[in-house]
């Protein structure tokens, strides 16, 4: 037996391979007890094949991993080890005491008398590790995302997890709900727990963890602390060469007078209303609010997708078109089982229509090759299943949908949603471009870089209301991200 920590864990030359491509190269990595490590790199780097091979989900090709100085086959089966992900396993129709027992042996007074009382007080337990003070009788559903997210902290913590595995748990989190899990973790750390947390977010990074670990194309590239590292160095290490993920042409459409293309007058649907707003050509507006405030709500009346409860939607372009990138990719964007083709010609037929309803699959097929080449879609084969991308390119894939029906306006939700810092540069280049191209671009977004990079006017919904726009150089990145 090793004299390390029954905390460290030691990967060693850990490889991974699917038929003859190779994801991970020869992974060599120690993370030692109560250190809080945060793993970076673009979409498709190997980072959650790497957290998969831990989990036990994957099982390497080559390699071992090393829990304690003990050879494990992976760490899924040790009660110190609790991995959280995006999907964090809860269920939002039981109370916060039910979900944290979820799995465990019930508490017993007696023979079937259930001991409701120690179940409350280990729950109320479990929250203080995390600094949640709510009533663990409250319904899941009644919790923002950032509460659900530090119950599935208390939860792993609780079954004595000493080394915390946060694979982009924050990634669809606003600002001040991340910041909140963020602040739970690296005071878990600091009792000295161990955590390693995937994320794209390079403010995370730099204000939490202690160290960062990059991978690149599945090699480890980098391993050094956070301490002393600026975000454009760390931009650097990402993109592996200089590159200002801000350098944003904020050029326009010259077409003299702003022309509008569609208004919303005195809309109210849900929670929302009255709103009052004009799209023009060549602008970009940005839309911004709270967790449940209806931001998307506005987004999806403007698309059409919604009807609103009253008010009039006036297209004051004959034929307009509209496109939509939807908020949540996984469950509103893709057909996982159906090609990178199909997804992202699907909302477009009517472009390759002969004779009829007849679709020419040459004239379909040139088209989607030319929208994967134009955004730099990996794997670049138009026949690759949508399910096996990575998130960024699968937000591609939604992207050159859009770009396929040829729209007036762009209605996108989040449009840089869990994706790495290169392809969310690409991502803030393409919305400056469409504009420029004459096109009106809506913004919905909770991430506040999204709005001072792409936007050229932003509003925010309060209480219900969307407030007046204003210019971006009106507002401050502090004041904005208060806000949302």
């Amino acid at each position: 037996m090793s004299d390390a920590s029954s905390h460290d864990l030691e990967i060693r030359q850990l490889r991974k391979s699917f038929g003859p491509n190779q994801v991970l190269k020869s992974i060599n990595l120690t993370i030692r007890g109560g250190e809080f490590v945060g793993l970076m790199g673009p979409n498709g780097a190997g980072k959650s094949t790497l957290i998969k091979v831990l989990a036990g989900v994957y099982e390497a090709t080559a390699g071992e991993l090393q829990l304690g100085g003990r050879v494990v086959r992976s760490l899924a089966d040790s009660p110190h080890v609790g991995f959280i992900h995006q999907d964090l396993g809860l269920v939002d129709g039981l109370t916060i005491a039910q979900n944290l027992s979820l799995g465990t042996p019930p508490k017993r007074l007696f023979g079937p008398i259930l001991n409701k009382r120690a179940e409350r007080e280990e729950a109320e337990r479990a929250l203080s590790r995390v600094g949640l003070d709510l009533p663990v009788d409250t319904l899941l559903a009644d919790l923002t995302a950032g509460e659900k997210t530090l119950v599935a902290v208390a939860r792993v913590m609780d079954r004595g997890a000493r080394i915390l595995v946060i694979d982009e748990t924050t990634s669809t989190l606003p600002p001040a709900d991340a910041n909140r899990v963020i602040r739970s973790l690296a005071a878990a750390a600091e009792g000295g727990a161990t955590v390693i947390m995937v994320t794209h977010k390079l403010a995370e990074i730099l204000h939490a963890t202690k160290r960062v670990v990059v991978l690149i194309d599945g090699e480890l590239v980098r391993d050094a602390p956070t301490e002393g590292l600026d975000r454009a160095a760390l931009v650097r290490m990402l993109m592996q060469h200089e590159m200002d993920v801000l350098d944003i042409d904020r050029g326009t459409s010259d077409k003299g007078a702003p022309e509008g293309v569609i208004e919303l007058r005195d809309i109210r649907v849900g929670k929302v209303g009255p709103v009052n707003l004009r799209l023009d050509a060549g602008e970009v507006i940005g839309i911004s609010g709270l967790p449940g405030s209806g931001l998307h709500d506005v987004a999806f009346v403007v698309n059409g997708t919604l009807r609103p409860d009253s008010g009039e939607v006036v297209l004051l372009r004959p034929g307009l078109r509209r496109a939509l990138v939807p908020p949540h990719r996984e469950s509103q964007g893709g057909f996982g089982e159906l090609s990178v083709r199909e997804n992202a010609s699907v909302s477009a037929l009517s472009r390759w229509r002969r004779l009829g309803l007849l679709i020419d699959p040459r004239r379909e097929r040139r088209d989607c090759v030319e929208v994967a080449a134009e955004l730099s879609v990996r794997p670049p084969s138009v026949d690759t299943p949508f399910e096996v991308l990575s998130g960024g390119n699968k937000q591609k894939v939604i992207f050159g949908r859009a770009l396929l029906r040829r729209p007036d306006v762009y209605v996108l939700c989040e449009p840089t949603r869990g994706v790495d810092v290169g392809t969310r540069s690409e991502i803030y280049r393409l919305i400056r471009g469409l504009a420029r191209d004459g096109a009106a671009v809506l913004v919905a977004s909770s991430d506040a870089e999204d709005l001072f990079t792409v936007c050229d006017r932003v509003s925010l919904v309060v209480d219900g209301r969307l407030q007046p726009l204003r210019h971006i150089s009106e507002l401050s990145a502090s004041e904005l991200e208060l806000m949302v």
